[in-house]
């Protein structure tokens, strides 16, 4: 169920938990739930989505000696509760979330492994006075805390900590740079000091003051080159079809976001094949064409005969901006959240749960760079002297493949001779090292560590560049992109209006099956996510038009929009918040200024520089502790 929880260890503050409890009331406004004993205090909005009138949280044992909150939902809960009944264990509801505590009774932390889900889990363990937090495989569902002084405050959201007044909220320096290079602040890190987040797969112990995090699942490659492609299908159609089937179980009425692209597509193909109930699908368009993926969205919904609905989103929607950024508890400028707020929003009114196809890029391979490691090679082949004006020549090429689409890259980033690592890092990042340093200052607000931010993605590549780079590079988008930009997107966007969003890509046993395929598999020829389409026309779930398609990325027309005064507005955003507070120890007012010089080559720049402005204001200036109404109180 889409939730909020909270709470706390070795303090005795009701009032606390209400006010925590009351910030995250968007994540769940059906009802509330708390328990308090001495010491401890767990809280829970609740969004009701599975057994409405018995799933209530927080819930414990037969005893009363275990209790948990919960957000998120563990699909394969039938049959967990079939196991743990069978075992002894007694329920007295229908609910997901009580097979949490049974599981946690039967197998202890390990139980975590036994669960289908996303989820951000608090287990109370009275008879141990143990506090367990736990965070799902792919990082779906949020969890942040803060420890100190024998003491540890959790919550879905950044902000539901920040209610304690003794959270200081002094900016990382790391975090910020992290920011300002990937638009995101990467786990384990938040923009405050101290204040961290549960890494994806993970699970934290707070027992007699001390703090313990312990990593429970991970991804690994494996590779077996020996399988039949029909074979192959066939197990793969099977589990896709088994992850939708059980993430269809609700007591609340579904939908489905729907782009148009393969991955959304294949999900409400599936939904169609396994729902006796009419599947209601929703899009966004834009009214600048080249955003807009409403006409094929349009044709998958007419093939496959779903009730549609469509959104026109237009540049007014930057007026919601202070609105998102409160949403988002620290700098976040991923511009497709504009979208994403609106098509949940437009969701919302219908459904309370909806299907997306988020993590089939990931899982088999759609993103452009995934080419690199195979066709670098071609790169490297042209004499250093000749290489820019031969590049030039193949990046105006017509088409879209592997090696075209790398010599626009190798153009744009200007690639020389650098490792995958390095040219892996020049791909996905937003912002040079150089510009990222000249626009920060030290100063006593801004403290950490200085370590090189490419050590973020360094210490992923580890792991598996030694067996495969592609599968290096598809372990490292899992580990860093997924969670941290994805899928913190489409958490906050849809929570923002209590809306729960699942995505069947995520099954991490299908991401397991995935990830012992060959690379050929997924990457075929310069056709990305390869077995996935060779399944779906096999099956007969889409058209060809639609799985040959180009891949459109889920983005916002910010350079248009520069067009209807967007420059404008940032640059009254930055001057407010020079003038108000001690912006320019954050940011270089001078580098800012440069920046602002080219507004439509540095419409993404500006941005996230106008994402942190308005984010400062709100979090540091003025200490805001309920939601912007509009965007007149910032400009």
């Amino acid at each position: 169920m889409g939730c909020g929880i909270c709470g706390y260890a070795g303090l005795d503050d009701p009032e606390l938990l209400s006010d925590m409890c009351a910030v995250l009331k968007h994540r769940g406004p059906d009802e509330e739930g708390k328990f308090v004993d001495f010491g401890i205090g767990l809280g829970s909005r609740r969004l009701s989505i599975i057994d409405l009138s018995g799933g209530k949280q927080p819930i414990s044992n037969e005893d009363g000696s275990v209790w948990t909150v919960f957000n998120g939902e563990i699909y394969n809960y039938v049959e967990l509760k079939l196991q743990l009944e069978a075992s002894g264990h007694v329920f007295k509801t229908d609910s997901d979330t009580e097979v949490i505590v049974h599981a946690y009774e039967e197998w202890g932390t390990g139980c975590f492994q036994s669960f289908v889900g996303m989820f951000g889990i608090a287990i109370w363990d009275g008879r141990d006075k143990r506090l367990v937090l736990a965070r799902d495989r792919f990082g779906k569902k949020p969890l942040y805390y803060w420890a100190e002084d024998n003491k540890l405050i959790f919550s879905s959201e950044l902000k539901g900590i920040l209610q304690h007044e003794g959270v200081p909220r002094t900016i990382d320096r790391q975090a910020l740079e992290d920011y300002l290079t990937f638009f995101y602040v990467p786990s384990p890190l938040t923009i405050f000091k101290n204040v961290r987040k549960i890494k994806p797969g993970e699970y934290l112990t707070f027992q007699n003051g001390e703090l313990r995090t312990e990593l429970y699942w991970d991804l690994g490659f494996s590779t077996k080159d020996d399988w039949p492609e029909d074979a192959i299908i066939e197990q793969l159609y099977r589990l896709l079809e088994d992850s939708v089937r059980i993430r269809l179980r609700s007591d609340v009425p579904l939908g489905a976001f729907l782009s148009g692209g393969v991955d959304s597509s294949t999900v409400v193909a599936l939904m169609k094949r396994l729902s006796e109930q009419d599947v209601r699908t929703f899009t966004v368009d834009f009214e600048e064409g080249p955003y807009s993926e409403a006409r094929w969205a349009q044709s998958v919904a007419d093939f496959l005969g779903t009730n549609h609905h469509v959104l026109t989103v237009k540049p007014d929607a930057l007026a919601l901006l202070p609105r998102m950024i409160w949403h988002f508890d620290e700098p976040f400028a991923d511009s497709s959240m504009i979208p994403t707020y609106y098509v949940s929003k437009a969701t919302s009114q219908e459904v309370k749960v909806a299907l997306s196809g988020d993590g089939g890029d990931e899982v088999f391979m759609g993103y452009p760079w995934m080419e690199d490691p195979s066709v670098y090679k071609y790169y490297r082949a042209v004499p250093p002297a000749v290489r820019n004006p031969i590049l030039k020549v193949i990046a105006s090429v017509p088409t879209h493949n592997g090696v075209v689409t790398l010599a626009k890259h190798a153009l744009d980033k200007q690639y020389a001779n650098q490792g995958p690592e390095e040219r892996y890092f020049l791909r996905v990042s937003q912002m040079g090292q150089q510009e990222v340093q000249k626009l920060v200052h030290a100063n006593p607000q801004v403290e950490g560590t200085e370590a090189p931010t490419s050590k973020y993605l360094q210490q992923y590549f580890e792991k598996e560049k030694s067996t495969n780079l592609m599968n290096a590079f598809d372990y490292v988008t899992i580990k860093t992109y997924l969670p941290e930009d994805i899928l913190v997107k489409v958490d906050r966007m849809s929570m923002a209006v209590s809306l729960e969003v699942r995505s069947p890509f995520l099954d991490h046993r299908l991401a397991e099956f995935s990830a012992a395929l060959p690379p050929s598999m997924k990457v075929h020829n310069s056709v990305r996510k390869y077995i996935l389409k060779k399944m779906v026309l096999k099956k007969r779930l889409l058209p060809k038009e639609i799985i040959s398609r180009k891949k459109q990325g889920f983005g916002v027309p910010i350079d248009y929009w520069f067009h209807r005064g967007f420059d404008d507005l940032a640059a009254q955003v930055f001057e407010r918040t020079y003038s108000e507070g001690n912006f320019e120890s954050i940011l270089a007012r001078t580098q800012v200024s440069e920046i602002l010089k080219k507004p439509f080559a540095n419409a993404a720049k500006i941005f996230a520089l106008m994402v942190l402005a308005v984010w400062y204001q709100m979090y540091i200036i003025r200490d805001e502790r309920v939601p912007p109404l509009e965007i007149e109180k910032y400009t």
